[in-house]
C-alpha cells in the first residue's frame, strides 16, 4: 500500500515538471513568433519609408511621375513619395560631352574628308528632354553629325582644312535654332581634325610635286630667255657699233675723195689723167663694182682670174 502511495507521489511530481517545461515552451514559442513578426513588420515599414524618400543630387532634377502622370520638377535635396505608386525619373542637368570620331563628309569640290568634332551641351528643360525625346543622347549625337555634314558639303576641301573656326560657328549657329525642341543649350562646338583619305593626301603631294617642277622650268625658261635676249642685245649693239665705223671711214674716205678730186679738177689734163690712174687701180684692187644708172644694178667684177692651163 505504501509502495503505491509512493509510485502516486513519483508520477505527480514528473507531471507536474512536463506541465512547467512545456509552458516555458509555449511562452518561448510565443514570443518568438510575436519577434519574427515586429521584424518582417519593421522590414516592412523601413522598405516602405526607404521607397518613399528619395534624394536629388545637386547636378540633377527629379521628374515626379504618379501613375504614369507628371506632377512635377524636384530641385536638389530630400523629397517623399507614394511608394509603388510614384516615380521619379533623374536627369543630370549639368554639362556634358560628346564627340564624333571620324564622320565621311564630301566637299563642294567632290573631296571625302575625315572629320572629328568635339561638342559640349546641358539640359535645360528636363521635361522636354526626357519626356518628349525618345533616346535624347542619340538624337542629339545623330543631328550634331547631321549638321557638321551639312556644313562640310557646301565648304571647298581647302576651306575645311583650314577654316576650322568659320565651320564652328556656323555649325553652332544651326544646332542653337534646335536647342528648344530637344531641350537642351549647346555650349561649344569644335573640330579637332579634318584631313582628307590617305590616297588624297597622296594625290596632293603629287601635284604639289608638279607644280613646284612646273615654276622650276618656267623659272629656267626665263632665266634662258633673259640671257638670251641679253646676247641678242649685245650682238647687235657690236653690229651697230661695226656698221657706224664703216659708216663713219666710207664718209671720211669719199670726204677725202671729194677733196682729191676738187684738187686735181684744178689741174687740168693732168689732173684727169691722174684720175684715170687712180680709176686703174682701184679697179685691180677691188674684186667688184656696182655700177647703176639709178634703176638696175650690174654688177661687174675686175677680179684677174687665173687662166686656166
Amino acid at each position: 500500500m505504501s509502495q503505491n502511495t509512493q509510485m502516486d507521489a513519483n508520477n505527480q511530481h514528473e507531471s507536474k515538471k512536463a506541465n512547467i517545461a512545456q509552458g516555458c515552451l509555449d511562452v518561448l514559442s510565443k514570443r518568438a513568433l510575436l519577434l519574427l513578426v515586429i521584424l518582417v513588420a519593421g522590414g516592412i515599414v523601413f522598405s516602405l519609408a526607404r521607397a518613399a524618400v528619395y534624394k536629388i543630387r545637386p547636378y540633377e532634377r527629379g521628374l515626379h511621375l504618379r501613375g504614369g502622370k507628371f506632377i512635377g520638377i524636384d530641385e536638389p535635396g530630400w523629397h517623399t513619395q507614394i511608394p509603388f505608386v510614384d516615380t521619379v525619373i533623374g536627369v543630370i542637368v549639368i554639362e556634358r560631352s560628346g564627340t564624333i570620331d571620324s564622320l565621311a563628309a564630301m566637299t563642294a569640290d567632290d573631296v571625302t574628308m575625315d572629320v572629328s568634332l568635339l561638342y559640349t551641351y546641358k539640359v535645360v528643360d528636363p521635361v522636354r528632354y526626357q519626356l518628349e525625346v525618345l533616346d535624347p543622347e542619340a538624337i542629339v549625337t545623330g543631328f550634331v553629325k547631321g549638321t557638321l555634314r551639312d556644313v562640310v558639303n557646301t565648304r571647298h576641301m581647302d576651306e575645311v582644312m583650314h577654316s576650322r573656326a568659320e565651320i564652328n560657328t556656323e555649325v553652332m549657329a544651326i544646332l542653337q535654332e534646335k536647342e528648344q525642341q530637344y531641350g537642351v543649350e549647346f555650349i561649344l562646338v569644335q573640330i579637332q581634325n579634318a584631313a582628307p583619305p590617305a590616297e588624297v593626301v597622296d594625290a596632293i603631294k603629287n601635284r604639289m610635286v608638279a607644280v613646284q617642277l612646273q615654276e622650276q622650268a618656267a623659272a629656267e625658261a626665263e632665266q634662258q630667255r633673259t640671257l638670251a635676249d641679253s646676247l641678242f642685245y649685245t650682238a647687235q649693239k657690236k653690229a651697230d657699233g661695226e656698221a657706224y665705223q664703216i659708216t663713219k671711214l666710207a664718209e671720211s674716205q669719199a670726204e677725202a675723195l671729194r677733196i682729191i678730186l676738187q684738187a686735181l679738177e684744178e689741174k687740168g689734163i693732168l689732173g684727169e689723167q691722174y684720175i684715170q690712174v687712180l680709176i686703174a687701180q682701184a679697179l685691180r684692187e677691188n674684186s667688184k663694182w656696182i655700177i647703176s644708172d639709178g634703176e638696175t644694178m650690174p654688177i661687174i667684177d675686175f677680179q684677174e682670174t687665173t687662166p686656166a692651163p
